[in-house]
C-alpha cells in the first residue's frame, strides 16, 4: 500500500512510497527470512495486481527482493570458539547494499550500449524529456551543455537516493523491532564500519577508468565509482564520530557536524576521502581504541 501511494504521482504519496521497505524490514528483523519471503512476494504480487506487471517488477527488483537479501544477510551469525556471537558486519551489508545498485547499473548499461542509442546518451535523452515536460513556453529548462553534465552523474545519484532509503528504512525497522522487543538481532554500531582491501582496489580502478577511458565504458564506470563510494562515506563517517568523541565535542558538536554536512555537500566528498584512507591511517583505532574483531 505505501508502494502504491507513489502512483498517483502526488508528492505526499511519493513520501509514504519512501517507506515501502519499512515493514518488510520489520517482518523480517522480527520474525525471519520465511515470514519476509512470504510478505515481500505477496508484496510484488499485490503491486502486480493493482498497478500492473512493470510496477510489480520494479517494485520485487528495488523493495522485495532487495529486503530479503539485506535482511537475510543481517540475521546471519556464528558462535566462534571464544564463546561469542558475531552478526554479519554492517560494513559487509553496506557493500551488499551498493553492489545491488553497481549490478543495475552495470546490466542498465550494458543493455542500453547494445540495444539503444548508447548508455550515456539514453541518461541524456531521459533528462530531456523530464525537461520538457515541465519547461515553460519560451525557454529551455536546461541548457544541453547542462543537460550532459548532469547526465554523468545521473545514474549514480539515483542510486544513492535509493541506497539512503534502504538504509534509513533498515535502520528504523530495528528500531521498532528492537523497542518491541522482537529484535532477532543486535543493533549495528557505526564504529564497528570495515570496508574490504578488495571493495576499495575496485573503486580505485573505477576512478581510473572514469577518467582516461571515453565513452559508455567511462561513464559506466563513472557511475559506478560513485554508487561504491557509498560503504567508504559511512566508514568516514564512523572516523568524524571516532575523533569528535575523542575532543569531547559531545552530541552537540556531532549534531553540529551533520548540520554543516547537508548545509555543505561537499563536505561529503572529504567524509568519502577520510573513509578511503582510513584503512592506512587508521584514526579509528588511535583515538577511540577500537579493536577489530
Amino acid at each position: 500500500m505505501l508502494y502504491a501511494a507513489a502512483l498517483g504521482g502526488s508528492f505526499f504519496g511519493i513520501l509514504l512510497a519512501y517507506l515501502a521497505m519499512l515493514p518488510l524490514f520489520v517482518v523480517g528483523l522480527s520474525f525471519g527470512r520465511l515470514a519476509l519471503m512470504l510478505s515481500a512476494g505477496a508484496g510484488a504480487i499485490g503491486v502486480s495486481v493493482f498497478g500492473g506487471v512493470y510496477p510489480g517488477l520494479v517494485y520485487a527488483l528495488t523493495h522485495a527482493v532487495p529486503c530479503v537479501v539485506l535482511a537475510g544477510l543481517a540475521l546471519r551469525n556464528r558462535t566462534w570458539n571464544d564463546g561469542q556471537t558475531y552478526w554479519y558486519p554492517p560494513g559487509r551489508l553496506l557493500m551488499v547494499t551498493s553492489g545491488w545498485c553497481v549490478a543495475l547499473i552495470v546490466v542498465g548499461g550494458v543493455l542500453l550500449s547494445s540495444f539503444g542509442q548508447g548508455y550515456k546518451d539514453s541518461v541524456v535523452t531521459l533528462l530531456q524529456s523530464m525537461a520538457d515536460a515541465v519547461q515553460g513556453q519560451d525557454q529551455a529548462l536546461v541548457q544541453p551543455m547542462a543537460m550532459a553534465d548532469m547526465a554523468v552523474i545521473l545514474p549514480g545519484l539515483i542510486a544513492w537516493s535509493w541506497m539512503i532509503m534502504a538504509t534509513l528504512n533498515g535502520l528504523i525497522g530495528q528500531t521498532i523491532t528492537r523497542k518491541l522487543g522482537q529484535a532477532l538481532r543486535p543493533s549495528p554500531r557505526l564504529a564497528d564500519i570495515e570496508v574490504g582491501q578488495r571493495w576499495i582496489g575496485v573503486f580505485a580502478l573505477c576512478v581510473v577508468i572514469a577518467f582516461f577511458v571515453p565513452g559508455d565504458v567511462g561513464f559506466g564506470a563513472a557511475n559506478v565509482a560513485i554508487v561504491m563510494a557509498y560503504p567508504l562515506f559511512f566508514q568516514g563517517l564512523s572516523v568524524v564520530h571516532s575523533l569528535l568523541n575523542h575532543w569531547g565535542a559531545g552530541s552537540l558538536g556531532i549534531g553540529l557536524f551533520y548540520v554543516l554536512l547537508i548545509v555543505l555537500g561537499w563536505l561529503a566528498v572529504a567524509v568519502i576521502a577520510l573513509g578511503l584512507a582510513e584503512p592506512l591511517i587508521n584514526l579509528r583505532t588511535r583515538f577511540a581504541g577500537r579493536q577489530n574483531t
